[in-house]
């Protein structure tokens, strides 16, 4: 089991679009390089990476962290109600959902075959997350 790891990346700049790839349907993600493109709602994209034209920047407004491990889909399934088994949400998968009581995106991005969630709450909730996340995972000698 790979050690359980919680990293705070809100300061990563993070993109809304309007105009996005087609081939990123609602509830996936896709990623080259330095970018991940994802979708929750049908007509919007977010963007991680270089500014796409006509985007708005959500960097001030939605925290980002990273809970990377092999017991990060247990810890997640402690506060959330979404179904994070392998062949419901695989790696790529996208959900806008509650997370301890707030709206916050999760993307599975799983890294060199780590499994691996991004989650997004508003930036307003970042204090809470983090604690609430800090608790669910303290049995599993979550990292910080």
């Amino acid at each position: 089991m790979a050690d359980l790891s919680l990293t705070d990346l809100s300061q990563t700049p993070k993109w809304r679009v309007f105009t996005g790839p087609e081939s990123i349907r609602p509830g996936t993600s896709a990623g080259s390089g330095d970018t991940l493109v994802w979708s929750v709602t049908p007509g919007e994209w977010t963007t991680l990476g270089q500014r796409p034209d006509d985007a708005v920047d959500l960097t001030h407004v939605r925290s980002m962290f990273r809970l990377t491990g092999g017991d990060a889909a247990t810890v997640i399934n402690r506060v959330c109600g979404l179904d994070l088994d392998d062949g419901m949400f695989p790696s790529g998968a996208a959900a806008r959902t509650s997370l301890a009581g707030v709206a916050t995106e999760i993307i599975r991005d799983d890294q060199a075959g780590i499994w691996s969630y991004l989650l997004l709450p508003s930036s307003s909730f970042r204090t809470y997350i983090l604690d609430v996340i800090r608790d669910a995972g303290a049995e599993f000698g979550l990292t910080v």
